[in-house]
Order: C-alpha cells, then structure tokens, then sequence
C-alpha cells in the first residue's frame, strides 16, 4: 500500500479562467466519445465550431446562462458539465420550466467511478435551485453507453431531432428527466 493516500476527484464550478482548460478537455472527450463510430472530419469540423477556446470563454463569461462544473483528479480536469438555459426546449416540453444538460462528459480512463454521477447530481441540484421543473438531454442514437446511463438516473426518452454534427447530421434522442 502507498504512503500516499488517493486524493478524491473535487468538482468545482467553472470560471472564465478554465476557458483553457475546458477547450482542452471538451476536444479531447469528445474524439474519445465519437472516434469509433463518427466520420474524423465531422468530428473536427463540430470541435472546431463550438470548442474553440474563444467560444468556451464567451460561455464561461456568462455563467447565469451557462454554468460549468469541471472534475479534478488532482491538479489534471478528467470531467465536466454543462447546463444551458438558453436553449431553445422541444416541443414536447413546451409548458415546463426546462434547462438543457448540453454537456456531460468524463474521460474513459475515469469512467466506473460514478463521476458522471456526481456531475449530473450538481445539474441537476442546480436546475431544482433555479425552479426548472425538467432537465432534458439529446443522445445521439448509437451511443448505448450515454443512453443507458441516462435511463439508470430516471431520464426517459420522448422523441428524437436531427442533429447538426460537423458536415453531417446524427439522430439524437431526447430525454428528460422531471424534477
């Protein structure tokens, strides 16, 4: 056994500071995610797009709209979430007070330690503080490992949309989960 205890990943709310960091680690979680089953070039137009470090600073400087939670397992981010209260709710969900999960993302190597759990519980504990009645999530449709995690923390689906990624389009799942 080490004379060196594990120090346990801690969480913490992003700020504008991490724009660095939260670029790096969307890129890199991302390509992880997506590597086996999307095209590399969509996959690098859609980094290109929306994981640019000026674009991740710009959500960052809007914390009320945009709030970030980022995991550190030491000094090195292995995870992070995003809300968005922007975003435009389906239809379905027309008549709820809704905030999107937009992102949620941990790298495979920290995966199993419920640290997608603890993330989604810091959405979710926000989106209650706020008074969202719902918090919704698109899944695109070949990731089995985002559905059923989803479904394990009481989301359900209930309908899907094309969803614009890179060059191409995936279709995505919606899900919910009411609070």
């Amino acid at each position: 056994m080490s004379d060196t205890a594990k120090v346990p990943v801690q969480v913490r709310p992003g700020t504008k500071e991490d724009a660095k960091i939260i670029a790096k680690l969307a890129t890199e979680t991302l390509r992880e995610a997506f590597a086996e089953h999307e095209n590399s070039a969509d996959t690098e137009a859609y980094i290109t797009q929306y994981f640019h470090k000026l674009s991740v600073q710009s959500e960052l400087a809007d914390p009320k709209n945009h709030p970030f939670w980022i995991a550190l397992d030491g000094e090195e981010a292995v995870g992070y979430a995003k809300l968005n209260r922007k975003t435009e709710k389906p239809r379905n969900l027309k008549g709820f007070r809704a905030v999107e999960l937009q992102r949620l993302y941990v790298y495979e190597k920290n995966k199993g330690a419920d640290l997608e759990k603890q993330l989604l519980e810091l959405a979710l504990q926000q989106a209650r503080e706020d008074k969202f009645q719902a918090v919704f999530v698109s899944v695109w449709e070949k990731n089995e490992q985002a559905l059923n995690f989803y479904e394990e923390m009481g989301f359900e689906r209930f309908g899907w949309h094309y969803f614009l990624f890179g060059f191409g389009r995936q279709r995505d799942f919606w899900m919910v989960k009411y609070l």
